[in-house]
């Protein structure tokens, strides 16, 4: 008797079997690596052939060749691309598809791109925008612009004689800490020049700890803004970058600060003598 050879997908377990990876269509450019590093450069490599790299608007279906800041052999074996996307025409909500433009005229080919993982979007260097990297659902590569949240840069944050001083991007104002919208904590700040400082004691903590996450802002009330990371270009900030802690005067911890997975600062206050 024989029996026939079972494929990898048959039998009780086949409705487990995960999904076969996706694959480009037949004849379609493949990104070989996709990146927008600096939050204003698109770098683009894909295998080498024929023609040249470009934009196209999603919207008029207008296809825009910026210049190429990449030299022609600079890397052997792909057809390589770095593009300054502040240059492109159109307004915040734009949509570029990523393509390639044939030799001879002929109709350009959306690039291909497998599955975009790890990406955090970095303000572009108006600081007003950022670029983006998606897909479509036939998994061809596009940028989109899109407008940044108004936000402060955290210059430095420092341990100083037992207290807890935070540098900040911008003049004038308060620094606070929300828990929902209401403040739990609201100090004064000083202005140094082009930033203001806050300096946080154990004293200036609340003896009970909110319930809510805890945002660190700094304005007015009314106006308040989050303070961001800057230049974060981290997957995880929050385990990447970890931040100093306050103590009072026994050294148990009282206000964690940490990175939200958006890179905005956080803190989690600690009852005086809880565990944490």
């Amino acid at each position: 008797m024989k029996f026939a050879r079972r494929g990898p997908t048959e039998g009780p377990d086949a409705a487990d079997a995960p999904p076969p990876p996706p694959s480009p269509p037949r004849g379609a450019p493949v990104a070989a690596f996709a990146g927008i590093l600096d939050g204003q450069r698109l770098w683009l490599a894909i295998d080498d052939v024929p023609g040249s790299l470009a934009l196209r608007d999603a919207g008029s279906g207008d296809v825009i060749a910026p210049e190429n800041e990449v030299a022609v052999d600079d890397q052997p074996g792909y057809r390589a691309g770095r593009f300054d996307l502040g240059r492109l025409p159109g307004d915040t909500g734009t949509t570029y598809d990523v393509v390639l433009v044939p030799a001879r005229d002929r109709k350009p080919k959306p690039v291909w791109s497998a599955p975009l993982t790890g990406l955090r979007p970095r303000p572009a260097e108006d600081g007003a925008t950022q670029w983006r990297l998606g897909r479509t659902e036939a998994g061809s590569l596009q940028v989109h612009r899109e407008t940044v949240e108004p936000v402060a840069e955290l210059r430095a944050v420092a341990v100083v004689d037992g207290r807890l001083r935070l540098t900040i991007a911008g003049t004038g104002g308060r620094l606070a800490l929300l828990a929902g919208d209401e403040p739990v904590v609201n100090l004064p700040t000083t202005t140094e020049g082009d930033t203001v400082t806050a300096t946080l004691d154990a004293a200036s903590l609340p003896g009970t700890a909110p319930e809510q996450p805890t945002r660190v802002v700094v304005g007015e009330p009314g106006a308040w803004l989050p303070v961001r990371r800057r230049d974060n270009d981290l997957a995880d900030p929050g385990r990447g970058a970890p931040l100093p802690a306050l103590v009072d005067d026994s050294e148990r911890e009282r206000l964690r600060l940490r990175w939200s997975p958006r890179a905005l600062l956080t803190a989690r206050l600690v009852e005086p003598g809880a565990d944490g």
